[in-house]
């Protein structure tokens, strides 16, 4: 092993070259996104602002709009994008419908959600998992705030990050009249549920694919701790490019055989 990998592994990181054909979530956003166009990013599930900050690593200089639930977690993100212009946030989750719900604050805040954690997520995580209140929060669509956060774009080529602890499909489910105009996302699917009634990594994948995206990117976010077995994967996706779409072929026309002599 390399000097430089040892010295990391001791700090407790460790040290990845970056491959153009197998790039890390990081860089394949950095490529993804300009390869787009996308002029405006919808982070729903913002929490404190720490993709929107991975953003403008990437080097994304286009419009983000945060969208974070969760009083406490908002105001450290509203302090974070206080001096991007290009940095909007809104406090309120986004869903299938619009209206009032209680959501459960957890010990590690990343972890708030609307559905109630699974014994098999106590165990994982002990500590981040404990619910320290439970919070009455607003819900509003995707659709119902399209308008506002794309406003003075001629036409918004959108990016949809969705991180919302089990929520993902609702928000997805709120977008029917704008989805046309989402470009790629990025979601958190699941192999093992954490949250009681969230939809598996199966059902989340048709659901996009039938919507007409295709994935680009898979990068696991968790692992069991015993088996190493996958717990939950961010999942990066696009719009099927035109020249992939099979375009079916049109039916031969049947001759009539000519009868022998």
């Amino acid at each position: 092993m390399k000097i430089h990998k040892a010295a990391a592994r001791l700090a407790g990181w460790e040290l990845q070259h970056i491959r153009k054909d197998q790039p890390t979530l990081e860089t394949h956003l950095s490529q993804l996104l300009p390869k787009l166009g996308i002029d405006c990013l919808l982070d729903v599930g913002a929490n404190q602002g720490q993709y929107g900050v991975l953003l403008r690593r990437c080097g994304y200089k286009g419009r983000i709009a945060s969208f974070e639930p969760v009083k406490a977690s908002f105001e450290i993100l509203r302090a974070k994008a206080a001096k991007d212009p290009q940095w909007s946030v809104y406090n309120y989750a986004l869903g299938a419908k619009a209206g009032e719900s209680m959501i459960h604050v957890s010990r590690s805040t990343v972890m708030a959600s609307f559905l109630d954690a699974t014994e098999y997520s106590h165990k994982q995580f002990p500590e981040g998992m404990a619910v320290t209140r439970d919070e009455k929060v607003t819900i509003r669509t995707l659709d119902e705030v399209f308008g506002l956060v794309t406003e003075g774009l001629k036409s918004p080529k959108v990016f949809l990050k969705m991180d919302t602890q089990g929520f993902d499909l609702q928000v997805f489910a709120g977008a029917k009249r704008s989805l046309p105009q989402v470009r790629g996302l990025q979601t958190e699917i699941s192999i093992q549920a954490i949250y009681e009634g969230m939809p598996d990594y199966l059902e989340s994948l048709a659901t996009y694919t039938k919507a007409g995206f295709v994935m680009t990117g898979l990068y696991p976010v968790s692992r069991d701790k015993q088996s190493l077995a996958l717990i939950e994967l961010d999942c990066v996706m696009r719009r099927v490019p035109e020249i992939h779409k099979q375009v079916p072929a049109s039916p031969k026309k049947k001759t009539k055989k000519k009868p022998r002599p």
